[in-house]
């Protein structure tokens, strides 16, 4: 009964896990999507340690769960978890299907690697400690399964929706093929979700019980839980039906013990047992044994004493707070009109508030990636450096960022996106952007565009009315006052023989101001008007709707430059109307 209710919400947590990377409608998020995301143990301590409450929250209630119950999180609510115990299943039907004999009866489980698992546990703390988050979380399970479901599930069933439907339309905005997120890459986040699965096919819980950090923490935290597995000794006849199904293999017949640090609470030794030898108990704190069976105590080593462990780490919880708070910050320039030392080397998400917070908190599970209707979240490979591998940036050369969109911010599990109102959304300036004005194609070709004004969604680009020279050159006379009064020098007099010709204009220096026109004396110079865009930097929030509009190929006249800390943009108010005639007047 306990195995199939565990079962039963296994498959939902990881169907709801699966579900949550699948984005093929663009749809706005729902609530639902990062609620599996949320219960996860790195990102609700990520979360904690950037003082989001509701991960706090979490947290307590899964150590408290840990306490209780044993490490119950390992068993249905840890998506690796959930997709080794689905290999090591397989396996089972494999070895049934394939009419081998089942293993003679075993008496002893696998002897603990307690030293492996405690190095991995101090490794990792000792990153956290030392701001270095992002090699803890490499060996996390929720990210590693998480990293598969945004590299590899979702663009499947991407490709599926699209060759099923006929969905080939030129102008789409998904990448084509969406692959190419992770690239080369793709074969780490692989091997990374398949090691553990292969060790379940042959060893079970091997992985969960030596090399994660998590499984070593909640390993701790459960040793002498409240409620455990026991053997019934008047029961048990050493059948070895137990031992052989137990994932964990911490079943010791021999003594008649369960290590209850590496046990992840299946229940399948429950359910294999034909003679009730095992079940729950609770653990008799009061019974105490008699006297004459009492035995001197061994003084447990300071690794595996919970006590000892829980208040070293109470101890040294300010430690983590004040690594992870007191790293020294430049002073940013605080103008939005202006970089300054502002800049980053790539762009991230309004709900980061700047790009050091994203390094710190972010776990690099990819589920913005995939809720992200316009495709402009990437995973990092070398944008953010190593320390943002796998971490989302902007990319403006594939998309923009969706003026009313929240989705990344609503989505994250581990706080490293904080949840921001639309209108703080659409005020946040997380890059600056920059007319390169001889790359237009007003400037180059005479023609105008507009394109990019058309798209911003804030009016920090606007045109304006450029004067662009034209010369008629069987009329100048070679006389240079047109030169003298351009202010960027873009006109020169032709040279033939080192006599003067005619005048000619500069048109990547050239500003459309029609100067050399008026001032010309034999009318050589006539104007064509044109609109040219102009910014208006302190209005900009960095979007990229203007560069990913711009047209000009293969270097846009629209560039953003990324911020390293967010600024506030300034809202563009338009002036109320006024009415242009008296009162009892008609103004036509």
């Amino acid at each position: 009964m306990l195995a199939n209710l565990r079962r039963v919400f296994a498959l939902a947590v990881l169907a709801v896990f699966v579900c949550s990377f699948i984005n093929l409608s663009d749809a706005e998020p729902g609530w639902w999507r990062s609620l599996v995301g949320r219960a996860q143990f790195v990102p609700a301590f990520l979360g904690t340690l950037s003082g989001r409450e509701w991960a706090a929250l979490v947290l307590a209630v899964l150590m408290a769960m840990t306490l209780l119950f044993g490490r119950v999180y390992c068993s249905f609510l840890c998506p690796l978890g959930i997709m080794q115990d689905l290999a090591i299943r397989l396996r089972r039907l494999w070895t049934q299907r394939g009419g081998r004999k089942p293993k003679a009866a075993v008496l002893h489980g696998a002897s603990p690697a307690p030293f492996v698992r405690y190095i991995v546990l101090f490794l990792s703390a000792a990153a956290v400690a030392g701001g270095y988050a992002t090699a803890f979380v490499w060996l996390d399970p929720y990210t590693i399964a998480a990293r598969f479901m945004a590299g590899v599930a979702n663009p499947a069933a991407a490709q599926m929706y699209d060759h099923a439907s006929g969905l080939f339309a030129a102008d789409s905005l998904q990448v084509t093929p969406e692959w190419a997120r992770y690239g080369a890459s793709l074969l780490i986040v692989c091997l990374l979700v398949l090691i553990p699965l292969a060790l379940a096919w042959r060893k079970g819980r091997l992985y969960c019980n030596t090399i994660c950090p998590v499984g070593a923490f909640l390993g701790i935290l459960s040793r002498h839980p409240l409620v455990r597995l026991s053997i019934r000794k008047e029961a048990c006849i050493r059948c070895g039906l137990c031992a052989r199904t137990c994932k964990a293999h911490c079943i010791d017949l021999r003594t008649q013990t369960i290590d209850t640090s590496r046990c992840v609470n299946c229940y399948d030794c429950v359910a294999v047992c034909g003679r009730e030898g095992l079940r729950p108990r609770l653990l008799p704190f009061l019974r105490r044994a008699p006297s004459h069976q009492a035995q001197p105590r061994e003084s447990a080593p300071p690794l595996e004493t919970r006590r000892a462990f829980l208040g070293a780490l109470a101890c040294s919880a300010p430690l983590l707070f004040t690594a992870c708070d007191s790293k020294r910050r430049r002073p940013r320039s605080a103008d939005p009109a202006r970089l300054g030392d502002n800049r980053a080397a790539a762009a991230v998400p309004a709900g980061a508030r700047s790009v050091e917070r994203l390094l710190d908190g972010c776990t690099g599970c990819g589920l913005c990636i995939s809720a992200c209707p316009t495709r402009v979240l990437q995973p990092s490979m070398t944008a953010h450096g190593w320390r943002g591998l796998f971490k989302p940036y902007l990319n403006f050369s594939l998309g923009f960022c969706n003026f009313d969109c929240t989705a990344c911010a609503d989505v994250c599990p581990a706080g490293a996106l904080l949840p921001i109102a639309l209108a703080e959304k659409q005020k946040t300036q997380i890059a600056l952007a920059e007319f390169h004005r001889d790359r237009c194609v007003v400037q180059q070709n005479r023609r105008e565009c507009g394109a990019c004004t058309e798209h911003c969604p804030t009016k920090a680009l606007f045109t304006v009315e450029g004067r662009f020279p034209v010369f008629e050159h069987n009329l100048c006379t070679a006389c240079g006052v047109c030169a003298d009064e351009c202010p960027r020098g873009a006109i020169e007099l032709k040279l033939e023989g080192g006599v003067r010709e005619f005048a000619v204009s500069d048109d990547g220096k050239c500003i459309a101001c029609g100067r050399c026109a008026d001032v010309c004396p034999s009318r050589a110079i006539r104007t064509e008007r044109l609109l040219v865009p102009s910014l208006a930097p302190e209005l900009c929030i960095g979007c990229g709707a203007c560069t990913f509009a711009c047209p000009v190929r293969p270097e846009r006249a629209m560039t953003l430059t990324p911020r390293a800390v967010h600024l506030t943009a300034v809202r563009k108010i338009e002036a109320p109307a006024v009415n242009p005639v008296k009162e009892d007047g008609f103004p036509f």
